[in-house]
């Protein structure tokens, strides 16, 4: 059994199936089937069970998917801080972003790429839950978000609370006093909801604001994805609560209302792993954004 081997193994479980797994790892079909069948006959057990339509994973061939994902992380992590070492410089920069966190995200990176121009960034943007799996499997270093419930295994620097607004097509006009709007208002209207994911209360304090008004939202629509729901609010489908700090530039099609009687607020933070190592590139830009607050 060889790192080869065991990078081929993973990618066939990543993957979900050996003709996937050949693609990315741009070799044919065969010879992928012949290495998994190789590595099998070695270790004296099934590491996948193949069907005609589907495929499922062993009790063994779980054990040494684990194992493969431990030893090929730490031998990333091993190049990285050699290249580090002998090119002298940051390397790669992995952030992922939620789709609130957007617009304080391209702040920070504009700032960052003034100080070290020559660092290359990438970056993954997802909801809450995707971006913790993300930097649990190591593809990301750090991560904007919003603050979530639960954070015990992650350094967390809050980046200022932010109250939410509504939102309303400009389309419908004039629609709203220019008061603050009330949450039985709202009721009277289509209502897109920001999706609820593991770890946030927004999701029940909205529900529990129109509650408390003895009023039902009209919900049409659900996405945990921001950037979604802004386009759908500026196509006219409806209004919607949000971060303040989420929405972006355009707003030409899009009216921002203030809310009454909706004291909650939401935290963006930068969060890394507790006990890992990351790059140089992140300990500076987690640096950076420090200096920033």
């Amino acid at each position: 059994m060889d790192i080869r081997q065991l990078h081929y193994f993973r990618e066939i479980v990543n993957q979900g199936s050996i003709s996937k797994a050949a693609e990315v790892l741009h070799i044919a079909q065969p010879p992928l089937s012949q290495q998994l069948k190789k590595l099998e006959t070695e270790l004296g057990t099934i590491l996948i069970h193949r069907y005609r339509q589907k495929w499922e994973l062993t009790e063994t061939g779980e054990v040494l998917y684990q194992y493969a994902e431990k030893l090929l992380s730490t031998m990333k992590d091993i190049k990285q801080q050699i290249a580090e070492i002998e090119q002298g410089s940051a390397g790669m920069l992995r952030i992922g972003v939620s789709s609130a966190c957007l617009n304080l995200l391209a702040d920070y990176v504009s700032l960052y790429r003034e100080k070290f121009p020559n660092v290359k960034i990438s970056i993954e943007k997802g909801n809450s839950e995707e971006l913790l799996k993300k930097l649990d499997r190591k593809e990301i270093e750090v991560a904007l978000l919003l603050r979530l419930d639960h954070s015990e295994n992650y350094f967390v620097k809050a980046l200022g609370k932010q109250e939410y607004i509504m939102i309303s097509p400009r389309s419908w006009g004039n629609v709203f006093s220019p008061e603050k709007v009330t949450f039985k208002e709202m009721a009277n209207h289509p209502f897109i909801m920001l999706g609820a994911m593991g770890g946030h209360s927004y999701y029940e304090n909205i529900l529990r604001a129109f509650d408390e008004e003895n009023v039902t939202p009209q919900i049409v629509m659900e996405s945990k994805d921001l950037t979604t729901v802004t386009a759908m609010v500026s196509r006219g489908l409806g209004l919607s609560i949000i971060p303040r700090v989420a929405y972006a530039v355009p707003m030409d099609q899009l009216m921002i209302h203030e809310l009454k009687n909706f004291d909650f607020r939401v935290e963006p933070v930068m969060i890394k792993t507790k006990n890992e190592r990351v790059s140089k590139a992140a300990t500076q830009f987690w640096e950076l954004v420090d200096s920033c607050e």
